[in-house]
């Protein structure tokens, strides 16, 4: 139940950021943060006061591993999209395609 709670407090931080910002892939870094922050604080204090029985350590694993792989993928897509996006720019500026009409 507390993983659950931790992926809508994370889903509501990543809603609010795209709100503000209205960007998709920021809002999903941010959200995978967020998450990330809190597991490993939920990880910290279970730790420090010996944990409980209902918290084994494999619970945070998996959902660790898939959060390290879909912000890699998120990385990925957002550096490829930034650096086409920067060629494209490039390309209208040499062309004069983004010059006023005369």
């Amino acid at each position: 139940m507390k993983i659950l709670t931790t992926i809508v407090l994370a889903s509501l931080a990543a809603l609010g950021v795209y709100m503000a910002r209205r960007r998709i892939i920021f809002a999903l870094k941010t959200g995978a943060i967020v998450y990330m922050v809190l597991t490993g604080g939920r990880l910290l204090i279970s730790l420090l006061t010996g944990g409980t029985q209902s918290e084994p350590m494999g619970e945070f694993v998996w959902p660790v591993l898939f959060l390290l792989i879909a912000w890699v993928v998120l990385w990925w897509a957002s550096t490829a999209y930034a650096e086409r996006r920067d060629r494209e720019k490039q390309l209208r500026r040499a062309s004069g395609a983004g010059r006023a009409g005369r």
